[in-house]
Order: C-alpha cells, then structure tokens, then sequence
C-alpha cells in the first residue's frame, strides 16, 4: 500500500506549493530519472538518478549527516526552488482528493489523521526504495549469460578492479557511503568539497555526470580519474597510467552495468 501510494505521489503536481511540479519533473523516468541537465537550477547541483536507494545508507551529494531516506524524501518538498516550502494548505489540497485520501488511509491504517509530512515521507521513501535499476549486460553476465559481456567490457572489470575503482565503487550498486573531493570545482562548504560516491548500475543512462554534471560522457569521467582528478583531490584519487585501449574497455565495462 506504501509503494503504490509512494507511486502515485511521485508523479503527483498537487504536492508542490505552487501544484505545477512533482518529483518527476526533474527525476524523469524516460531519463534514469534524471532531467538531462549538467545542473538542477543556477548554482545547483546534478539530478542523481532514484534507483539503488535501498542499498543505501547516507542520501545527497554532500550530505554525511542526512541518512535518513524519508527524511530526504522531503527536503525537495521544503525548498522554496523546488517544491517548497512544506504547507498546510498543500495537505489540505491532498487531503479534498477523496480518492488520494482513502490510499492515505489504506496505507496508514489506524493513524488519527491522514495526510501528513511523516506519512508523505515515509511513501515516498517505500517506492523510492522500490525503483530497481534497469537490467544491463552485466547483470544478465551475473545471471550465467557467459557471452553477455563484450570482451571489451570483460577486460574493463579486470582494469575495475586493478587501478582501484572498486574501492570506492562497490557491487552490488557500484557505490559506496564515502565522500570525497574529487578536484572539481565546488562550494568548500558543503562537506569540505567532499561528495558522496554515487552508484553506477545504469549510469549509461545517466549523462551527464559528476555533481556538476561537468562531463558529458563516460569517457571524459575516466580521463578525468585517470589524471588523478583535480586540484584538491583526495589522496585516494591518484594517477593512472592508462591507454586508449584501456580506457575504451573501462568505457564498455560501466555501460554494461
């Protein structure tokens, strides 16, 4: 009942302040629920994708403190730039939904009143949790498909693993809930520059990337580590020497996931 209702709310306009906007506005599904943008708005920050939420233990870019899925469920609906902020009279306009109002109930049941934040929060977390990436070759490699991985792609976990991208990037999301800075441009004052590393199953379908949305393709993200990152980097982000080759075969291997 959570799930479904968490479904509905995702697409539903009337939970913005203004009722023009909803999650899917910019977390667009045809998209890898992202909206396409280097950024969300002026000075913002890219639109992760919602999938890989349940393996999860620390939610936004350079949020340590925030590990809390419902309570990150709301933080859009609170921002004036986005849904926000947070209104009575949002509820309100939820709750004159006679049908909207009974799946509240249907999915709190015994609660005093429906149609709260907290219920809100915690729907919206249930089908948050519930958004599986979509299949791709290395899952079905997984499943005992020996030819479902390119040879390019089966060199490329080899190198994964070799030059260290697997530290940070662990099975079975291809993420981890570690922060670090990795020499691009940012805010020193959100988490010292340190961002959380995001996951990587499906990340073909995610461009651009970086919480900049600074490279518009896989490749350029490699390159970018394969210099070492930039200026301020992480210790933990060192040089490789890698080749064309080798990076084509990293390139091929994180489509594949």
């Amino acid at each position: 009942m959570r799930v479904a209702l968490g479904q509905r709310l995702l697409g539903e306009q009337r939970l913005s302040l203004d009722g023009r906007r909803s999650c899917f506005s910019c977390h667009q599904p045809e998209r890898g629920f992202t909206d396409g943008r280097a950024v969300a708005a002026p000075g913002g920050l890219n639109t992760p994708p919602l999938w890989g939420l349940s393996e999860r233990q620390v939610f936004g870019w350079f949020s340590p403190e925030m590990r809390n899925l419902e309570a990150m469920a709301l933080r859009p609906l609170d921002d004036p730039a986005e849904m926000g902020p947070r209104s009575e009279a949002t509820l309100a306009r939820l709750r004159a939904d006679a049908d909207l109002l009974a799946a509240y109930r249907a999915a709190f049941p015994g609660a005093t009143q429906a149609v709260t934040w907290e219920q809100t929060g915690a729907a919206l977390a249930a089908a948050l949790r519930a958004i599986q990436p979509p299949p791709g070759a290395y899952q079905r490699y997984l499943a005992g498909e020996a030819t479902a991985l390119s040879a390019a792609a089966l060199r490329g976990q080899t190198l994964f693993v070799e030059v260290g991208c697997a530290t940070c990037h662990r099975p079975p999301d291809f993420g981890s809930d570690s922060f670090h800075h990795i020499g691009l441009p940012v805010d020193p004052s959100r988490n010292a520059g340190r961002a959380r590393v995001p996951g990587l199953r499906g990340v073909r379908h995610t461009a651009p990337y970086f919480h900049d949305g600074s490279a518009a393709t896989l490749e350029e993200v490699v390159r970018h580590y394969a210099r070492g990152g930039g200026p301020g980097a992480s210790p933990a982000i060192t040089p490789l020497n890698l080749t064309d080759t080798d990076v084509h075969n990293l390139v091929a291997f994180l489509e594949s996931l």
